[in-house]
């Protein structure tokens, strides 16, 4: 025994994160399990195989029945862990746990008034204090969305020693870089995706070519200037592409106290800026999952075309129950939205 000491905070929060995921990966594996041997069932094969993970079985009747948050904090813990396992993979999964985090509770939509802080002042002794009026907005509408993949696996990789980290590895892989692509695009939302945080927004100058580091400490420059009037003393967020991260870490005259992100689904010379109080998520649960092996899976990446204009069925396409597997899906309902647009700035070919 020993007197815990700064550095056993984030060791020991480390280790629970990853027994958060651990637990989402075997309630993945035991959902698939079931489906293959229907004999035995999903929560009684976890409780067989992991014994000591309490919070299994809660994954378990998520995935079947819809449970709430405040009833299940084992569950609450496995949806932040899950986010910030996706950490390595996806600069949009750390924005996101920064950002102002709302709940739908079965709500349709969320509205997000924009609201302008009236400022205090000093009075003096026996001086009534004046009354101020926060001016609000119209401000933005948050709409439910949701993450979604099929997968199959076969039998034999369920049954393998090393299933526990290869589905952990395709659950990360198959999210992180999703989340990216649709948070740092310009896209304006969609019935089927909430709106890049790029939408409507106009990239900024770059300092022109000259020496890189003064280069590169004029557009922080700018890029902080043109959101500070929402960011406050120090909410302020950089994601660069590979390169421009890189060039950002090394070539600073001085360490950047602020986040600083690197995204491989950013065009090369893009740099962004973001007001992180600006920014509003909803992250509805854990991840559910379900599986199947008496489906037919069509094995295409792009849903629109699983049947053509002419009504002709994509290939190739798989019979899970041929191939003695089991095809897992796993939906998870997230969503955010810019309560501020002037909360991010971004500049695109950058001459560093």
């Amino acid at each position: 025994m020993r007197p815990l000491v700064p550095e056993d905070v984030s060791r020991y929060a480390a280790s629970a994160r990853e027994a958060h995921v651990a637990t989402l990966v075997r309630a993945a594996i035991a959902i698939g399990r079931n489906a293959v041997d229907r004999q035995t069932s999903a929560a009684d094969y976890a409780r067989k195989q992991w014994p000591d993970d309490r919070n299994v079985g809660a994954v378990l009747r998520a995935a079947v029945s819809p449970m709430s948050l405040a009833n299940a904090d084992g569950l609450a813990q496995v949806t932040h862990a899950f986010l910030a396992t996706l950490v390595p993979v996806s600069a949009g999964a750390d924005l996101l746990q920064r950002g102002l985090g709302l709940s739908f509770d079965g709500a349709a939509q969320i509205t997000v008034p924009s609201i302008i802080v009236p400022l205090a002042d000093f009075v003096g002794e026996g001086v009534a204090i004046p009354v101020q009026t926060a001016q609000t907005g119209s401000g933005t509408t948050l709409s439910p969305h949701k993450l979604a993949v099929v997968a199959t696996l076969t039998n034999e990789m369920m049954l393998s020693p090393n299933a526990e980290p290869m589905v952990r590895q395709v659950l990360v892989e198959s999210t992180g870089p999703a989340i990216d692509r649709v948070l740092f695009s310009a896209n304006a939302a969609a019935a089927d995706r909430p709106a890049g945080i790029l939408n409507g927004i106009a990239p900024l100058m770059p300092a022109g070519p000259g020496e890189k580091n003064q280069a590169i400490v004029d557009d922080l420059q700018a890029l902080a200037t043109a959101v500070a009037p929402v960011s406050g003393n120090n909410q302020i967020a950089l994601i660069g592409a590979p390169a421009q991260a890189v060039a950002i870490a090394l070539r600073s005259p001085r360490e950047i106290t602020w986040p600083l992100m690197m995204s491989g689904s950013l065009a090369a010379g893009t740099v962004i800026a973001v007001a992180v109080n600006t920014l509003v998520t909803a992250i509805e649960g854990s991840p559910l999952i379900d599986a199947s092996r008496e489906v037919l899976v069509h094995e295409e990446t792009a849903p629109a075309a699983i049947v053509d204009g002419a009504g002709v069925v994509a290939k190739p396409v798989r019979s899970v129950y041929q191939t003695d597997s089991a095809a897992l899906r796993m939906r998870w309902p997230i969503s955010w939205a810019l309560r501020d647009a002037r909360g991010v700035a971004w500049m695109q070919s950058v001459q560093w």
